[in-house]
């Protein structure tokens, strides 16, 4: 995602990139100031000229790079949350149960869902309505109550299908989180209904504590060599998906034999994976720490769980649960492309 920004937006994402190298990530988050902002209007200033001239040779391809948090105003922070929305109790419900079931909402205490919640508001659109078009401002992050949401990203003349989401599934964070234009488009498959919380909300209720999980998750994703070529909107998507779990020693994380619903990735801690043998003993085959990943092929290839896998010690997992892992192609793809490579090898 990082790549696209910084060269459809090399002016705007380019200052942004380079303070976030020279400052800390609570710096980052907390403020911002008027120098800033008129660096950045005088940067798309001197753009504009410099697209009238500009050649038709292609930029050098850059290497991924991180993006920084959009810093939160004075006057967002002192600023009250949108009104509040009538809704029936039947929508108040219904908005309860897809909070509850979301990472984003799942560390809130009972007064920030109640205000999320209260805050939300209704909107609706029919099978091929552009909801989110690439390269806009972001003003809203999406639930969806019901249908289904397509997610592209545009590179040139080619169309990209990204991400898949279904109702209880969330969208538009990216563009609230970092103050970016929209790294990708959104678009109705069929009528689709959704829940939006406007950006000033969105910021003051969830930025903090989101961006604390998803710096913490990224952080490792980085280190993890699965996942060293991803770009950062790959990296972020995925961060996003995965939730922790924590077994205690001697715990069974997955049953040989059994249908497998989740896809896990050690965060910390050893794993023990054995085989049920002939005479009905157990041999262990291997053992998994940090960075190691399984649970992948009973999703990729829908069979029964092919060992059991045991906690030795306390371990920490990231997991990803199978319809999450369906509709999130660039996790599926890059699973099935290490898949067959290990074949090979």
């Amino acid at each position: 995602m990082v790549n696209f920004l910084l060269d459809k937006y090399p002016s705007e994402t380019g200052s942004i990139v380079k303070r976030f190298e020279k400052e800390t990530p609570m710096s980052l988050v907390m403020a911002t100031s008027e120098e800033e902002e008129e660096e950045l209007r005088e940067s798309e200033e001197e753009e504009s000229v410099r697209s009238e001239s500009k050649d038709s040779n292609p930029r050098p391809k850059k290497r991924r790079e991180s993006i920084c948090a959009e810093k939160l105003k004075d006057d967002e922070c002192d600023s009250d949350l949108q009104e509040v929305t009538e809704k029936s109790e039947s929508e108040m419900a219904r908005i309860s149960e897809i909070l509850m079931g979301n990472m984003f909402f799942s560390h809130l205490d009972d007064q920030q869902m109640k205000a999320i919640r209260n805050t939300m508001f209704l909107i609706t659109h029919a099978d091929g309505d552009i909801i989110i078009r690439q390269g806009d401002e972001g003003e809203n992050f999406f639930l969806v109550d019901s249908g289904v949401v397509e997610i592209f990203i545009n590179d040139g003349d080619e169309r990209n299908l990204v991400k898949t989401c279904q109702a209880g599934d969330s969208f538009g964070e990216l563009a609230l989180l970092y103050g970016a234009p929209r790294a990708a488009s959104c678009l109705a498959s069929g009528d689709v209904r959704l829940w939006a919380l406007d950006r000033i909300s969105f910021k003051r209720i969830l930025m903090k504590t989101t961006l604390d999980v998803r710096t913490v998750n990224k952080s490792f994703l980085q280190n993890v060599p699965l996942f060293s070529n991803l770009d950062e909107y790959e990296l972020l998507t995925i961060s996003d998906s995965l939730h922790e779990e924590i077994f205690e020693d001697s715990q069974t994380v997955l049953t040989e034999g059994e249908e497998g619903d989740k896809f896990f990735l050690i965060k910390d801690g050893c794993a023990v994976c054995t085989k049920r043998q002939s005479d009905g003993s157990s041999k262990e085959v291997k053992r998994m720490t940090g960075g190691e990943y399984f649970g992948e092929l009973a999703l990729l290839k829908d069979k029964p769980r092919q060992a059991t896998v045991t906690a030795e010690g306390s371990l920490s997992c990231l997991s990803m649960n199978r319809a999450t892992f369906n509709r999130l192609v660039c996790m599926k793809e890059l699973l099935v492309r290490n898949m067959e490579t290990y074949s090979k090898n």
